[in-house]
C-alpha cells in the first residue's frame, strides 16, 4: 500500500479539531461585543454626533485605552459595530429573491432590503455611508471591503444564475455588471439619504438605470 494513502479510521483521527479560544480571547470577544452593543444603542438613541467616545467607554465600562485597542475614532467604531449588520442584511435580501422573477425584478428585491434596511434611521446610515466612502486606516480598508464584497459576491451569484437559466446573454461581462450595478445604487442611495428624492423617486431612477444597463444582456 501507498505510505501516503489512509484508511477512513487514520484520516478520521488525522482530522485536526479547531482548538478552542484560550480565556484571554474568549474576554477580548466578549468585550468587544459589549463595545458594540453600547455604541449601537447611543448611535441609535442619542444621535452619532451627540455621542463621544467618552460615553461609549463608560458605557461599556472600559477605560479609553482599551477603547482604542478596537477602534481609532468614533468613525471607525461606526463602520465596525453596522459591519455585521450590513452583512447578515446583504445575505438576507439574496435569500429572500424570487428566483423564478425575472433578472430585474430580483435585483430590485434584493435593492430594496437594503433600501428598507437604510430609511429605518436614514441620518446614521448617511453618516455610515460617508465613513464608508474614506477608508483611512487599514481597519476601516478591511471593513469596508467585507462590506463591498458581500455585495458584489451576491450580485455576481444572482447574473451567473440568470445566465444559467438563460435569462442573460452568456456573453455579459459579469464582473464589469456588478460593479456597474452596485456603484449605480450606491450613487442613488447617497441621493436618497440626503434627500434629493424620495423613496418612489428612489425606486423608479433605479428601475429605469438597471433597465438600461441590461437590457442588452437579457434574453428574457
Amino acid at each position: 500500500m501507498d505510505q501516503h494513502s489512509a484508511t477512513p479510521e487514520n484520516a478520521a483521527s488525522s482530522d485536526q479539531t479547531p482548538a478552542k479560544p484560550g480565556l484571554r480571547e474568549r474576554k477580548k470577544r466578549l468585550r468587544l461585543q459589549r463595545i458594540i452593543s453600547v455604541s449601537r444603542r447611543l448611535f441609535v438613541s442619542r444621535g452619532f454626533h451627540e455621542t463621544t467616545i467618552q460615553d461609549i467607554a463608560e458605557e461599556a465600562d472600559i477605560g479609553l485605552g482599551t477603547l482604542y485597542l478596537y477602534a481609532r475614532s468614533k468613525e471607525d467604531l461606526l463602520v465596525l459595530v453596522f459591519r455585521e449588520n450590513l452583512l447578515q442584511m446583504t445575505e438576507s435580501a439574496f435569500n429572500a429573491i424570487d428566483v423564478e422573477a425575472p433578472v430585474l425584478d430580483q435585483l430590485m428585491s434584493f435593492f430594496q432590503v437594503h433600501i428598507d434596511y437604510h430609511k429605518e434611521d436614514m441620518l446614521l446610515s448617511c453618516t455610515v455611508l460617508k465613513e464608508l466612502s474614506f477608508p483611512i486606516n487599514s481597519q476601516r480598508k478591511h471593513d469596508i471591503e467585507l462590506i463591498f464584497n458581500a455585495a458584489y459576491v451576491k450580485l455576481e451569484q444572482l447574473l451567473k444564475r440568470g445566465i444559467r437559466d438563460g435569462k442573460l446573454a452568456p456573453d455579459l461581462y459579469v464582473g464589469t455588471a456588478v460593479t456597474s450595478i452596485f456603484g449605480l445604487f450606491y450613487h442613488l442611495l447617497q441621493g436618497f439619504l440626503c434627500g434629493f428624492f424620495n423613496e418612489a423617486e428612489f425606486r423608479k431612477n433605479l428601475l429605469h438605470a438597471l433597465d438600461m444597463l441590461l437590457k442588452d444582456s437579457c434574453s428574457e
